[in-house]
C-alpha cells in the first residue's frame, strides 16, 4: 500500500470511528433529556452515610457558646446505660449550615439536627427551617409553644433524618432540648436500626440452624445473627457465643414456670444470673466465676414491651470472683401466657479495653425482636 492509499484508508477509518462515536453520544443525549427536557436522574439521592449513634448538630456558632449546646451535650451526649466506663449516648459533632452547604458528603449524613432560634431572622438556619416546614408551621412555631420539633425524611438523601429542634430565643431553646430529647432519642434509634441489622446479619442472613434451636427449646421465634456458636446446650440451660478480635458476645436462655409476679422481681433476676454465672462461665483462674455487681453501679429496671410481649429489662454490669474480667449485661424476663412459662435471657460481652455501647445495642437490637 502507498502512502495516498494509506491515506486514504486512514481517513475513512477516522470517520467511521467518529460517526460510530457521534451516534452514541446522539443516543445517549436524546435518552438523557428526551423527558420534556429533563434528566432521568434529577431526582436521584445518594443513600445516606453514617454509623449508628452518630449525629451531627447543625447551629449557628452564636448558639454552640450558650446553654444551648450545653443542654444538647448534657442529654445527647449523657452517659449510655449501663456501661463499666463512660460512654455517650450519642456521638455529636457541631457543624454550621455552612459546612454542610458547602460539602456535598455532609448533605448526605445520616442523621443532622438543626437547633432553631426563631428570635434570630438573620440567621440562614432559621431561614432554611422557615422555608423547609413552610408557613403554616412556621407560624404554629411561633404561636404555640407547646410546637417545639419537627422531623424530616430524605431531604438530600435516602434514608436520611433531619430533626428541627426550635423555640423562640436560648433559655427557651435550652428548654426544648430537655422535654423532646426522649422523643428524639427513640425516632434517632429506630432510624440507625436498618443500619444496626446489616451490621448484625449482613448478607448471610441469621443463623437459621441456631434459631430453630432456640425456636424449638423456648418457643421464641428470634434471628440469631451468623457466625454465633453452640458454646453450651443443656436440657434447661442454653449459651450462644461469638468471638472475634475485639470481643466475646454471648447469649444465654432458660426457661421457668410461671407461678407469679415476684419472678420478675430485680433480685430474683439478680439469683438467676448468679446462679447460672456460678456454674457455667468460668475462667483460666482456679474458682473464678461470673456474678452480678450491684455495688459499683446500680442495676436499672426497665418495663418491657416489643412485640405485646409482657416483661422487665434489666441493665447492669458483671465481673469474675477470683479475677478481674467484668463487663456490660442486659437481661429480660419473658412472660409466655400461652405455655405460662418465664423465659429469661441474658446479653452481656467481655471486651477489655474496647467501647462495649455499639455491641450491647446489636445485642440489644435481636432481643428487642422476639416474638413467641
Amino acid at each position: 500500500m502507498n502512502f495516498w492509499n494509506f491515506l486514504l484508508y486512514s481517513g475513512r477509518l477516522f470517520l467511521f470511528r467518529y460517526s460510530i462515536n457521534s451516534l452514541f453520544i446522539f443516543l445517549l443525549c436524546t435518552l438523557l433529556f428526551s423527558c420534556k427536557g429533563k434528566s432521568p436522574f434529577s431526582g436521584y439521592k445518594p443513600v445516606a452515610i453514617g454509623k449508628p449513634n452518630q449525629v451531627d448538630i447543625v447551629m449557628d456558632s452564636s448558639l454552640r457558646q450558650s446553654e444551648v449546646w450545653d443542654s444538647i451535650d448534657y442529654f445527647f451526649g449523657s452517659a449510655y446505660p449501663v456501661m463499666p466506663a463512660p460512654e455517650p449516648f450519642f456521638d455529636l459533632r457541631h457543624l454550621t449550615l455552612k459546612d454542610v452547604e458547602y460539602d456535598p458528603y455532609k448533605k448526605e449524613l445520616k442523621t443532622l439536627i438543626f437547633v432553631v432560634d426563631l428570635s434570630d431572622t438573620s440567621s440562614q438556619v432559621t431561614k432554611m427551617f422557615k422555608k423547609d416546614a413552610g408557613e403554616e408551621k412556621w407560624n404554629k412555631a411561633l404561636q404555640d409553644m407547646d410546637f417545639t420539633y419537627l422531623v424530616a425524611k430524605d431531604k438530600w438523601a435516602k434514608g436520611q433524618m433531619l430533626v428541627y429542634l426550635f423555640a423562640n430565643g436560648k433559655t427557651s431553646l435550652a428548654s426544648s432540648i430537655r422535654k423532646n430529647f426522649p422523643a428524639v432519642a427513640a425516632r434517632i434509634n429506630k432510624n440507625d436500626g436498618e443500619a444496626l441489622k446489616a451490621s448484625l446479619y449482613g448478607s448471610k442472613g441469621k443463623n437459621q440452624e441456631l434459631s430453630e434451636l432456640v425456636k424449638n427449646k423456648y418457643g421464641l421465634s428470634v434471628d440469631i445473627p451468623p457466625y454465633f456458636v453452640k458454646a453450651l446446650d443443656e436440657e434447661n440451660f442454653l449459651w450462644l457465643r461469638l468471638d472475634d478480635k475485639k470481643a466475646i458476645h454471648n447469649f444465654v436462655f432458660r426457661k421457668f414456670p410461671y407461678k407469679n409476679e415476684a419472678q420478675f422481681s430485680k433480685e430474683n433476676l439478680i439469683k438467676i444470673r448468679d446462679e447460672y454465672g456460678k456454674q457455667y462461665i468460668k475462667t483460666s483462674s482456679a474458682d473464678a466465676y461470673m456474678r452480678t455487681n450491684p455495688v459499683d453501679l446500680p442495676v436499672y429496671e426497665y418495663e418491657f414491651g416489643a412485640n405485646g410481649i409482657y416483661g422487665k429489662e434489666f441493665r447492669g454490669i458483671w465481673e469474675t470472683v477470683n479475677d478481674f474480667m467484668g463487663g456490660p449485661f442486659f437481661s429480660y424476663l419473658l412472660l409466655n401466657k400461652n405455655a405460662n412459662e418465664v423465659i429469661f435471657i441474658d446479653a452481656f460481652v467481655l471486651a477489655p479495653g474496647e467501647d462495649k455501647r455499639n455491641m450491647m445495642q446489636k445485642l440489644d437490637y435481636v432481643i428487642k425482636n422476639v416474638s413467641f
